[in-house]
């Protein structure tokens, strides 16, 4: 079970258009679209008829056709037409979603429709859409592992000492004890070096054998997070030394055993350097699909020694983990996580319009 009633990232802007996307977000299947004026509709991709994906038919101007029976919905979830029949039951309709376009993600509300406050769509506005940094939009990568080892692995960060060796690891993450602050608004771990060693690929772009260097995490539900990198020269006094990248990274349960993982990379130095910009995302993508085979193989070995992956967010009692110092924030944010999947099951339970519920 999951926190449903947050904004999450169900795809990226460029995703979306005249092509039906089909995607399964938090264990419900969902069918995104845009409209001839440009907005986002997401319905339920099941047809009410006979729960064919609509995913399967074809947009016709602002409507789905079914492409089983030919059944046509609105972005609304209202069924607009049934071939060979002229009354519409209203029994007809399927569910709709609430959905912001923001910043370059498409956010859906899976919960109940009744509390989807735009104000509260995560804020990312600064770091992709302000102009202050350059960089490329995030791709949609779908990993074969719970979202919960996505968060563990962005607030774990002394695996990259290990994982990613070639490209950001250093020594001294992996032997350096971070702070964590958490707080009703987030879970944030910070490290601060005031002389560090380089990282492969810092190293290639300036030239540095050391750096002042600052890392900063930060989780908030649903599922978000976004690493804050500050590296300087050791002994600088000039503020234009300072480079900062940011990665924004919230991710979307899928399955209970697979989630989308939506990562960025922003600089705020050099934003006319379009080759750098290609050769920084590939070192990222990189250490991205380094994490994927690690929590994929992960997520493997749990399923061959036996280990339930527990629907439930909560922290694992059993199956051979133990837990050392650096897990301090990962289960902080799987209790906030739990503790929010409860309160919800525990509300009333909310009846999403239409014969379908999600």
């Amino acid at each position: 079970m999951y926190p449903k009633n947050f904004w999450y990232v169900g795809a990226m802007k460029h995703e979306v258009g005249r092509q039906l996307l089909a995607r399964t977000l938090l264990e419900q299947p969902v069918v995104f679209f845009r409209r001839n004026d440009g907005s986002v509709a997401a319905l339920a991709d099941r047809c009410s008829h006979r729960r064919v994906s609509l995913s399967l038919g074809r947009l016709i101007g602002d409507e789905v056709q079914c492409g089983y029976h030919g059944l046509t919905f609105a972005g609304d979830g209202s069924c607009t037409s049934i071939p060979g029949q002229s009354r519409v039951p209203p029994s007809a309709c399927v569910r709709s979603y609430p959905v912001v376009e923001r910043d370059g993600f498409v956010w859906i509300w899976p919960g109940d429709p009744a509390l989807a406050n735009e104000t509260l769509v995560p804020d990312y506005a600064e770091i992709c859409s302000s102009g202050r940094y350059v960089g490329r939009p995030a791709e949609a990568l779908l990993v074969e592992a719970p979202f919960l080892f996505n968060i563990e692995n962005v607030l774990d960060l002394s695996h990259v000492t290990y994982a990613h060796p070639e490209t950001v690891g250093t020594p001294e993450v992996a032997l350096t004890r971070p702070t964590v602050d958490v707080s009703e608004a987030k879970v944030q771990v910070t490290r601060n070096w005031d002389k560090a060693s380089t990282g492969p690929s810092f190293k290639n772009l300036f030239g540095w054998d050391f750096v002042k260097n600052s890392q900063r995490i930060s989780f908030w539900p649903g599922a978000n997070m976004l690493l804050e990198i500050e590296v300087e020269p050791v002994g600088n006094n000039d503020p234009t030394q300072i480079k900062r990248l940011r990665v924004p990274g919230p991710c979307t349960p899928s399955t209970s055993t697979t989630h989308f993982k939506f990562s960025a990379l922003y600089r705020d130095f050099l934003p006319d350097n379009e080759a750098l910009t290609v050769g920084m995302f590939e070192q990222f993508r990189k250490t991205v699909m380094e994490d994927k085979v690690l929590m994929e193989n992960q997520q493997r070995n749990w399923a061959l020694d036996g280990v339930e992956v527990i629907r439930r967010i909560e922290p694992s009692s059993s199956g051979g983990m133990m837990d050392i110092a650096v897990d301090h924030a990962p289960l902080a944010a799987r209790r906030w996580l739990q503790r929010l999947a409860m309160a919800e099951r525990s509300a009333p339970e909310i009846k999403a319009p239409g014969v379908l519920q999600g």
